[in-house]
């Protein structure tokens, strides 16, 4: 369900024209729930991707707040996830 959200609400706040295609390939919790850390794969401009999503994950929090009923939500670290990129690499190297 977290997932599912946060893959709605970031089309929002990332530009398809700079990072092409964005997927959020997993999202881990914490035990606790305090946290969750939520990978996202992206085409292109990867080492832009960090930064950026530091500065909207208050704004992208906040919408999470509103949109779901939990009686806790976790705060969320944003992970870029360089499994395609890693696999594309390596096809290009054969």
């Amino acid at each position: 369900m977290l997932a599912h959200e946060i893959a709605q609400i970031l089309p929002e706040f990332f530009s398809s024209q700079r990072y092409g295609m964005l997927t959020v390939t997993g999202v881990s919790c914490a035990k606790s729930f305090d946290s969750a850390r939520v990978r996202v794969s992206v085409l292109r401009n990867g080492h832009q991707f960090d930064e950026d999503a530091r500065k909207v994950v208050a704004r992208i929090q906040q919408i999470l707040n509103k949109k779901l009923v939990m009686k806790k939500i976790p705060k969320l670290i944003f992970d870029l996830d360089k499994t395609a990129s890693l696999i594309d690499k390596l096809e290009n190297l054969g």
